[in-house]
């Protein structure tokens, strides 16, 4: 115990130590579910802080709303593109469903709170639990700084409200996978592989250019001996290949080819082409036989480069963008497409958002050529624009200083929900412009998960000290409510999203998942499915259902 003492002692030891075993814990396989970080985190901290009682360290309660404040910025500046760009008519239907399911979330934490009588932490804990929404957690704490509370009053109910929130979280997690893949499907008598075979097939017969179907995972780069091919010029046989495969090099007795119009081949060329599988294969006949030849194709799909989507792709189909690029594009395959971190299925009909992440592939000349014409380039190499962001977080600073009193209550995004509203309107901005202000992905996504797993270690450790006593008093009850909670806003937004909306089920269980913001519960219904059409419908519920819940942290404290 005597070795233990200096870190007991020491914030920072004890801060760094709780992270490091929550995130780990958190990671844990559990039957195929784990916690999570941040639930981890919650868990392990407020585990340490009940052990160690009245020995805990002192902790800096700014400290815990600078960890928050970065976080919530984060959410806001990755979503803000989808956010925004979901707002159209195309996506309403899914943008519906989203608001459905969260507006009755919180409904049903409040009349479950009231049922069950319930204080004002577990009720606060029991929404943000069920509802898997760590954010709200947040700032619901900081609407109750902003109550005047004193300070022992103020530390019972967040403890309350830490308590509640790790004995829901679980249930919030797990309830919203198996309604999305088992418990959804069957209310409604749908078979999700079914319909997850009929969505494919159905996007299966769009044609992209010349007729060739669109098949991103073929990309392949193979070698041929001009044969049946001897007389014909490059651009007579790029004419034969159309848009799906592409000739890279060409060379004649050990010298490469200018690859121009004009240049004509002739027997015994060899010729590297590189596109999608089919649209070689039914070339290959018209050109000769195909040879190894290593030092042609070697690094023909080795380079690759991601691009964030130019703003005057969004709104267009993917058939459509690439019209816009016309010969421009030649020689530059799509591997894929990335929204809000989910692959997307990509078809001639897949509509671009802004803030999409399409992943390139093609030689280093051709896509230092393209890549501008389609968007910014995700850079790995440059240095984040500290400057443009804490200017964001500044703004978000003000922001929540703005307090609107309603019947005599103050209501206030406070610090956490002002950042999540910057975070929102820069992330946008940023989409917009990424070359005026670099901001790798890879940087908000640290301050994504340091200031989330930073928070809930702070959240643990100073809420242990009440974690018995709120968890004898309504550790039972808690769980039972945290089923009502959880399930109701599925079964809800179930109903209005099928019988109301006539989503297809397939996306619609993707929409409810986003909505609850639950990538596991989509990935589980994509597994059910056999099909990754459920992305499609999961990410514009994703990014208005984590603005939402975030913001609701105050008014469920308001309306407690």
């Amino acid at each position: 115990m005597e070795l233990l003492r200096p870190i007991i002692h020491s914030p920072e030891a004890m801060l760094f130590l709780t992270v490091a075993i929550g995130v780990g814990f958190g990671r844990l396989k559990l039957g195929g579910f784990s916690f999570g970080n941040a639930a981890g985190t919650l868990i392990v901290g407020t585990t340490l802080g009940a052990l160690l009682g009245g020995a805990a360290p002192e902790l800096s309660p700014t400290l815990k709303s600078v960890a928050f404040l970065l976080f919530v910025f984060a959410v806001g500046f990755q979503s803000g593109p989808q956010f925004f760009s979901s707002l159209g008519r195309t996506t309403l239907p899914l943008a519906v469903i989203a608001v459905v399911v969260t507006s009755t979330g919180l409904a049903s934490a409040i009349l479950v709170s009231r049922l069950f009588g319930f204080d004002q932490g577990s009720a606060i804990g029991l929404a943000a639990g069920s509802l898997s929404e760590t954010a709200m957690l947040g700032t619901a704490y900081g609407a109750l700084n902003e109550l005047g509370l004193p300070q022992e009053q103020l530390l019972s109910t967040q403890g309350q409200a830490a308590v509640a929130f790790a004995l829901t979280y679980v249930f919030g997690t797990i309830g919203v996978i198996l309604f999305c893949s088992q418990l959804g499907p069957r209310l409604i008598g749908v078979n999700l592989k079914e319909e997850g075979r009929k969505f494919d097939s159905a996007l299966s017969q769009v044609a992209v250019g010349g007729g060739q179907l669109l098949d991103v995972r073929s990309l392949v780069a193979r070698a041929f001996r001009v044969d049946q091919a001897d007389g014909e010029t490059i651009g007579q046989l790029r004419e034969r290949l159309g848009t799906q495969a592409s000739i890279q090099r060409a060379r004649r007795r050990g010298k490469d080819l200018e690859l121009t119009p004009e240049t004509v081949l002739k027997r015994g060329d060899l010729i590297a082409l590189q596109g999608y599988r089919p649209a070689i294969v039914r070339a290959a006949p018209r050109i000769g036989k195909e040879v190894v030849a290593d030092e042609l194709v070697r690094d023909l799909l080795g380079h690759g480069a991601d691009v964030v989507l130019a703003p005057r792709f969004a709104g267009k189909t993917l058939s459509q963008a690439v019209g816009m690029l016309g010969e421009s594009g030649r020689g530059v395959f799509l591997r894929g497409i990335k929204r809000q971190a989910q692959e997307i299925p990509v078809t001639a009909q897949t509509v671009l958002v802004t803030g999409d992440i399409l992943s390139l592939a093609g030689t280093a000349e051709r896509l230092d050529e393209v890549l501008p014409r389609i968007g910014e380039s995700l850079s790995t190499g440059k240095r984040a624009d500290i400057s443009f962001l804490a200017v964001g977080l500044f703004c978000g600073a003000l922001i929540g200083l703005a307090t609107l009193t309603v019947a005599g209550l103050p209501i206030t995004l406070s610090t956490g929900g002002g950042a999540l509203v910057a975070g929102l309107i820069f992330g946008w901005w940023h989409a917009r412009h990424p070359e005026r202000h670099n901001v790798p992905v890879a940087a908000t996504q640290i301050m994504w998960d340091f200031g989330l797993a930073t928070f809930c270690a702070l959240v643990g450790l100073t809420a242990g000290p009440q974690a018995i006593a709120a968890l004898a008093a309504d550790g039972a009850r808690l769980l039972v409510a945290g089923v009502f909670v959880t399930l109701v806003p599925q079964l809800v937004g179930l109903l209005v999203g099928h019988f109301v909306l006539k989503v297809e089920p397939i996306l619609l269980f993707g929409a409810l998942a986003g909505a609850q913001t639950q990538d596991a519960a989509m990935l589980a219904a994509s597994d059910v499915a056999e099909s990754s059409a459920p992305a499609l419908g999961f990410t514009v519920p994703y990014a208005i259902g984590n603005i939402l819940l975030t913001i609701m942290g105050p008014v469920i404290v308001a309306l407690t």
